[in-house]
């Protein structure tokens, strides 16, 4: 019997990064999105392409597919006998899913169902299927849990391809890069993966999750310190020297606190370092600065991609000094669309940059980091080490 695979979020992840790995590797692929226009669109074409490129464009045809909104009754349905179940909705949308995802559980339950069923959340975010997790248990009675427990299974994930909307006849179609990374947990994998092409099974996915995160800095860095140089796309501040330099140091000191942290090779993290910046300054990737940027009050939070890695480097001996001009460049952004830019903005009219310190970053006074951000006032970064000696 032809497995199911259940696509919370038929976006562009959703379509060109999940839908199309999973479809190759022989899954029934159902949608389930708010947007009843996008719903209607792929009832409508039943199929849609993924163009990849690499060093020759490649397309694969995703068909025999169907998507309802959440609020359908089907959607519920759909649940109660898929073996996957992903989420690409965004990690401020991530909980608002558990609803429905217990509702397919407790209708699994009541039917004695006995398919195991994975539920991965594919987002840019640290733990993001433990919290989901965390959410859909509230929602379940002791019966419930203890069925969860045997059946259910929610790992937790690194996820990493960039992809672009593209006009063609169906407006479905997208466009991505050839590279994929899609790292899964194996001790929380309730049913089997192994048969997924793209799909790597690791008992330790957190040093590839922080991995990304610590990545992500480079990719942040590139949308803030472009957008103050009045670029409109990634892969024009990657062409631009200083802008290069600063993301690369940040990149180094980055990857020596992960190495440190995580016990890993310094020379595979140089190999990834080389492999991001090859992927950012792809100028067939039209990706906005403006995109990149988005919700800087949540990228300058102490869980992502500016405070983790800078304190992960202070920690093991390392001046993030690098990491620091990111880190000024994304409270200064101040784009009038973006709902948190204008906030942060807010925030350091009345409170000054101390406030934003700490109410958004986290850090108190008696940090390191709260005084080299304090205090800098960027231009060329200081030597990376905190003693002589240091890594």
């Amino acid at each position: 019997m032809t497995p199911k695979a259940v696509l919370m979020g038929a976006g562009q992840i959703g379509r060109g990064f999940i839908g199309q790995i999973l479809s190759n590797a022989g899954y029934e692929i159902v949608f389930l999105d708010v947007d009843r226009r996008l719903v209607e669109a792929i009832n409508r074409y039943g199929q849609y392409k993924v163009i990849v490129m690499g060093a020759e464009e490649q397309t694969y045809i995703v068909e025999g597919i169907r998507a309802y909104t959440p609020d359908d009754p089907r959607a519920v349905d759909e649940l109660a006998d898929a073996e996957l179940l992903t989420t690409a909705v965004g990690p401020d949308v991530l909980t608002r899913t558990a609803p429905l995802i217990a509702a397919g559980i407790i209708r699994r339950f009541e039917a004695g169902c006995s398919l195991p069923l994975t539920v991965i959340a594919c987002e840019n975010m640290e733990f993001g299927s433990f919290q989901l997790e965390s959410s859909v248990h509230g929602l379940l009675n002791q019966k419930q849990l203890a069925y969860c427990g045997q059946y259910i299974g929610f790992p937790d994930a690194e996820v990493s391809r960039m992809v672009m909307p593209i006009e063609d006849d169906n407006p479905l179609t997208v466009k991505v890069e050839q590279y994929v990374e899609w790292v899964v947990d194996s001790s929380k994998v309730k049913s089997g993966l192994g048969q997924i092409s793209g799909l790597k099974l690791s008992p330790k996915p957190d040093a590839y999750v922080k991995r990304k995160i610590f990545t992500l800095t480079g990719h942040a860095m590139l949308g803030y310190l472009g957008y103050q140089a009045n670029y409109t796309y990634i892969y024009q501040a990657a062409f631009d020297d200083h802008i290069f330099e600063t993301v690369f140091g940040a990149l180094v000191e980055c990857g020596k606190g992960w190495c440190m942290e995580y016990g890993m090779s310094p020379e595979d993290f140089h190999q990834y370092i080389a492999l991001m910046l090859r992927r950012f300054s792809d100028v067939r990737m039209k990706d906005p600065c403006i995109r990149v940027c988005r919700q800087p009050l949540r990228k300058l939070s102490a869980n992502e991609r500016f405070i983790s890695p800078a304190r992960a480097a202070i920690k093991h001996g390392i001046r993030p000094w690098h990491i620091v001009q990111g880190i000024q460049a994304a409270i200064a952004y101040d784009c009038p669309e973006d709902e948190q830019a204008s906030a942060l903005q807010e925030m350091l009219r009345k409170g000054g940059k101390a406030l934003v310190l700490e109410k958004v970053c986290g850090l108190t006074k008696d940090d390191m980091l709260y005084d080299m951000i304090a205090t800098s006032a960027g231009g060329i970064a200081p030597p990376a080490t905190l003693k002589k000696g240091g890594p």
